[in-house]
C-alpha cells in the first residue's frame, strides 16, 4: 500500500492558499521572531527583506487578515499559532532544498539560498520525504540550521556559542552560521569556514577583530567581531 501524499493534518488546511510572497514574508518573520525572542518591527521586515516600509505595512495587512500575524496599530507584530506552522512548513522545504543542492550538486553555502527561496514554493509533501530518504534524513541544513520533520517539529539543537565569545587558545569546531549576508557567506567559504570545520582562535585585538587558524589547511585569517559572532561553535580537544 502507497503513503499517502499529505503529511499530518497539521498545515493548517483550512486556511487559503498562501502567494509565494505571503510565505517569504512568514518564513523571515519566523526567523527574526527567534533571533531577537520577541515581536518583530515593521523596520525590521524592512530592513531584513530589503523592501520600503510601505511595502511590508501593505503585506501585514493581507497576513493579518488572513489570521497569520497579530497586530496592533503601532506596536510590533508576531506570528499566530496558524503563522507559525505555514512558516516552519516554508522553512522545511527551503532547508531541505539547501540541503539537496548542497550534498547532491556541489552548491556552496553561500549559493543555495538563493535556489531555495524559488524552489520552497514548489515541493510537495511526498517530494519532501523522498529528498529525506535520499538525503538519509538529515536534520540539519549546510548553514547547521535544524531542518523542521514532517510533523514540523524541530530537532533538538546542540549547546553553542558565538566564536566571538571564545576566550584565546580555544579549538572549537563550527556548528551554525547564522548570516544570511551573500558576501559575508561567500567570505567565509572562500576562507573554509562551515559547519563541521575546527577553528583554532589565536588572538582578539582591542580593535575587535579575531585571528583564527583553520586546523584542516592551517590557514590563519582575521574576523571582524561582528562576522565571528554569527559563527556558532563548540569546544573541541585541541590536540
Amino acid at each position: 500500500m502507497s503513503e499517502p501524499d499529505s503529511d499530518p493534518p497539521n498545515a493548517t488546511d483550512s486556511t487559503p492558499p498562501l502567494t509565494p510572497k505571503m510565505e517569504d514574508y512568514l518564513r523571515h518573520i519566523y526567523r527574526l521572531e527567534q533571533e531577537s525572542n520577541s515581536r518583530v518591527s515593521n523596520s525590521d521586515i524592512a530592513d531584513r527583506l530589503g523592501v520600503t516600509r510601505a511595502t511590508v505595512s501593505s503585506m501585514l495587512d493581507t497576513l493579518s487578515e488572513s489570521g497569520l500575524i497579530e497586530r496592533e496599530r503601532y506596536r510590533p507584530i508576531r506570528l499566530t499559532d496558524d503563522g507559525v506552522e505555514h512558516a516552519l512548513g516554508v522553512i522545511r522545504r527551503h532547508r531541505l532544498v539547501e540541503t539537496m543542492l548542497s550534498e547532491l550538486f556541489d552548491y556552496t553555502i553561500s549559493e543555495v539560498d538563493a535556489e531555495a527561496d524559488v524552489l520552497e514554493h514548489h515541493l510537495s509533501p511526498r517530494l519532501c520525504r523522498e529528498i529525506e530518504r535520499e538525503l538519509d534524513m538529515p536534520d540539519i541544513d549546510p548553514h547547521g540550521d535544524p531542518i523542521p520533520d514532517a510533523n514540523l517539529d524541530i530537532p533538538h539543537a546542540e549547546d553553542a556559542t558565538s566564536l566571538a565569545e571564545v576566550a584565546e587558545s580555544s579549538c572549537v569546531e563550527v556548528t551554525r552560521i547564522l548570516t544570511q549576508d551573500d558576501e559575508t557567506l561567500e567570505y567565509l567559504v572562500s576562507a573554509g569556514i562551515e559547519p563541521s570545520v575546527r577553528l583554532c582562535l589565536d588572538e582578539k585585538t582591542p580593535i575587535g577583530m579575531l585571528t583564527v587558524t583553520v586546523v584542516e589547511t592551517g590557514r590563519q585569517m582575521g574576523l571582524p567581531r561582528p562576522v565571528a559572532s554569527q559563527i556558532l561553535v563548540t569546544a573541541v580537544d585541541g590536540d
